[in-house]
């Protein structure tokens, strides 16, 4: 075995939102815990956009952009893949990492609804719908990612391999303040939310990406 580094930093995700005494007054339910609700919603999406497909500069170097190269196929015109293909990108992953608990595809909802129609020689298809556990592909565990690119060409569309190789420190959690002097001349209370975060991959083979055929 060959040991070697990677240094996770704190990339800062943030932001305010104003709101008006009056309406925190008179708004009949828990304006705080809606507020709560949505920014976190809010930087959940941004954090995981930048962990699914970061460039690794001023943001996190995403699971996406650490994947190896694994299989360039499909069709030219769309950039679709096949079930060759997907077959293909399993097998481009080392054996012993293949046998890792933990492997499996990431696609968004578009590419997970391809990957539902797939068929064999025989007409049945290739991927399986779990019950009280993820959905499977070729005997392998499907997780879908919004954050993940669409089928197209020369599009990352699809990755497969051991998911808990991409590792991802959080500095402290979601973080919630708020101050009344801040805008005390407009008589609003702001609210900040700021999350501290950073990912990368630690085996660059663990991880393999198919490359949608360009036209």
């Amino acid at each position: 075995p060959t040991f070697s580094s990677i240094t996770l930093g704190a990339y800062k995700y943030s932001f305010l939102i104003p709101v008006s005494s009056e309406l925190l007054t008179d708004a009949g339910f828990n304006m705080e815990s809606l507020l709560a609700e949505q920014a976190g919603n809010a930087i959940g999406f941004a954090v995981n956009n930048a962990l699914t497909v970061g460039t690794g500069t001023v943001e996190p170097n995403g699971v996406v952009t650490a994947s190896g190269s694994g299989i360039t196929g499909g069709t030219a015109v769309s950039g679709a893949f096949t079930a060759d293909n997907l077959i293909d990108l399993i097998y481009s992953l080392n054996g012993a990492a293949r046998r890792l608990p933990g492997v499996g595809f990431m696609a968004n909802t578009a590419s997970v609804g391809a990957m539902r129609k797939l068929k064999d020689d025989n007409g049945q298809y290739l991927y399986q719908v779990g019950v009280g556990q993820p959905d499977s592909f070729a005997g392998f565990p499907i997780f879908e990612n919004p954050a993940m690119a669409d089928i197209a060409t020369s599009a990352k569309s699809v990755i497969f391999g051991h998911l808990p190789s991409f590792k991802v420190r959080m500095a402290g959690g979601l973080q919630v303040a708020s101050s009344t002097d801040y805008a005390f001349n407009q008589d609003l209370t702001y609210y900040r939310f700021l999350m501290r975060v950073d990912g990368n991959l630690t085996h660059a083979g663990h991880i393999k990406h198919f490359i949608g055929n360009a036209a």
